[in-house]
């Protein structure tokens, strides 16, 4: 049987934004250590790719697809790309990671290459902060009914009470799935394992009314760039208030004393600024929120008030 003849695994990576799937994706990169061949798709819904920068130096096959949802509209390029996964480069494992705010199931119908498989959809949900969230969202449920295996992370950071709590709704929309926490879970439980999964039959227009979904939860974007640096405790004062339904902000900057990129990774309240591999002139930053373009200019202003004007 030729590399082509056998069927590609596929897990897809799902969660809502900030839930942990890179965190998760460099977890199973750094345990490989070579072990198996890993391709991973990476889609993120801003302009630039952020994601795909922290897991540089490791090695693998990294495909980006930006700008949009592939979950919303299937396009050529993510159809290419699984062409050239499958047929030049043959790996033992194609990990696709979706946006914060897909809704899988578009994607699972979208895996028509007759060279890969779905072996499982993976859905990482942030326990610290999906009480506070899911009723402002409805593409959470979509992601916990279409895993086969849901990773709760952030279990550190809530308490057993809100852990439970988020147990129960997680049971409620899908009884099927395993479900482990991420501090203790063993990655060869959770990658490549071909879990059973349960038959899916959804209508055209089901699909076709899912693929608005951002529309209908109000999830917005937009991209701020300019070649000013930061100054880290300004910039450190300004993320520790800026407003809750601003949940996602993340992008390249850099710091008035340090030659080097960082990457600033804002989620729900909470954020790390990581040294970066690549090199960048200034910052390029990306937004996401529920209806934050009413608020744009106060966010641009806010985080501007920390930047180093020459």
């Amino acid at each position: 049987m030729t590399n082509v003849e056998k069927k590609i695994p596929v897990n897809i990576l799902t969660g809502f934004l900030g839930s942990g799937k890179t965190t998760l994706l460099k977890r199973l990169l750094a345990e490989n250590q070579g072990q198996r061949k890993i391709a991973i798709l990476m889609n993120e819904i801003g302009e630039i790719s952020i994601d795909a920068k922290l897991i540089e130096g490791f090695s693998v096959e990294v495909f980006e697809l930006n700008d949009g949802c592939i979950c919303c509209t299937v396009n050529e390029n993510f159809v290419q790309v699984l062409d050239e996964v499958s047929t030049k480069l043959s790996p033992d494992l194609l990990v696709i990671e979706t946006t914060g705010v897909a809704d899988p199931l578009s994607i699972i119908y979208s895996l028509i290459n007759p060279n890969v498989v779905l072996d499982a959809v993976i859905t990482t949900v942030d326990a610290k902060n999906f009480l506070k969230v899911k009723d402002d969202v409805g593409v959470w449920r979509e992601q916990i009914e279409a895993a086969d295996v849901v990773l709760l992370t952030k279990t550190d950071l809530a308490s057993a009470n809100d852990i439970e709590q988020v147990k129960n709704e997680i049971r409620a929309c899908n009884t099927h799935c395993s479900m482990f926490e991420s501090s203790t879970a063993a990655l060869d439980l959770i990658f490549g394992v071909a879990y059973p999964r349960k038959s899916l039959d959804v209508e055209t227009a089901e699909l076709e009314r899912r693929h608005a979904h951002l529309e209908h939860d109000r999830i917005e974007t937009f991209r701020l760039k300019g070649q000013e640096t930061f100054n880290l405790e300004t910039l450190q004062n300004a993320l520790a208030d800026l407003p809750p339904a601003l949940w996602r902000l993340k992008g390249l900057i850099r710091l008035d004393d340090q030659p080097q990129t960082f990457i600033l990774n804002y989620a729900f309240g909470r954020y790390t600024i990581e040294d970066c591999i690549s090199h960048a002139e200034g910052y390029d930053l990306v937004f996401i929120g529920k209806g934050i373009l009413a608020q744009k200019e106060q966010l641009i202003m806010h985080l501007q008030q920390a930047l180093i004007h020459s």
